[in-house]
């Protein structure tokens, strides 16, 4: 049962369809599960919304990840007219679970994966992670609000129904980036805090994680150069 810090549920942050990944021998074998959830891409493939935009590019990703050849030009107007935005993020649970259904619907190896950020760090999370886009016709650049941000933004606690799996340690620039895994710093957080993954490879309780969180931020030689956030990952049906 993973444990949380407050009554205050976790506020969504997306829905992501995802795969699970072998941990390899090369991340901790004494610490972590043969088999890890991860939100990071450098652990785990997940459907991304750029392959819809050039299939001709791109379409062999998406044939690798499930999607039947012959359903890649449906791709992009199904992501037009569905809550999806760059660069993975479904926007609720119900067009995660559609996408599965529309073009994974036999694919045994995906999985939905709800993320939840504790709802004290969600003001803060969006004052700090303001996205900025270019656009090129203009030369000019503007505030966008989009995937976790725009999730977050409105503020709704995950769905129940699901899995709660315990919290991971993810970089966040503009989008979901490394874990801490990537850099091994599962290592040293045992050896400092004596918090140890759970049997998913991730945190189990929120004040563990947020400790976690802490001590990263006050350690940033231990991982990848910061901000890091402690996201609760939830297992969906689908």
């Amino acid at each position: 049962m993973v444990r949380r810090m407050s009554d205050a549920p976790p506020i969504a942050a997306g829905f992501f369809v995802t795969k699970t990944a072998e941990r390899g021998e090369a991340r901790s074998p004494d610490l972590l599960p043969g088999v890890l959830t991860s939100l990071s891409p450098c652990i785990a493939a997940s459907y991304q919304v750029s392959w819809a935009w050039d299939v001709e590019k791109d379409g062999n990703e998406a044939v690798e990840f499930g999607i039947a050849e012959p359903r890649l030009p449906e791709l992009q107007e199904w992501e037009r007219s569905h809550g999806v935005s760059f660069p993975n993020v479904f926007h609720s649970l119900a067009d995660a679970r559609a996408f599965v259904a529309t073009f994974l619907p036999d694919a045994a190896d995906v999985v939905i994966v709800g993320a939840g950020l504790p709802a004290e760090l969600v003001d803060a999370f969006l004052a700090d992670e303001v996205q900025i886009t270019y656009d090129a016709t203009t030369g000019t650049e503007k505030e966008a609000c989009f995937g976790v941000n725009l999730v977050l933004s409105e503020r709704k606690p995950l769905p129940p129904g699901g899995e709660p799996l315990g919290f991971e340690m993810v970089l966040y620039g503009y989008n979901l980036e490394c874990s801490w895994l990537c850099t091994g710093t599962e290592r040293a957080v045992e050896k400092a805090l004596a918090v140890r993954p759970n049997a998913h490879g991730l945190i189990e309780g929120e004040a563990d994680a947020r400790r976690v969180n802490d001590w990263m931020a006050q350690h940033p030689e231990e991982s990848e150069a910061g901000p890091y956030y402690p996201w609760l990952l939830v297992r969906y049906p689908r």
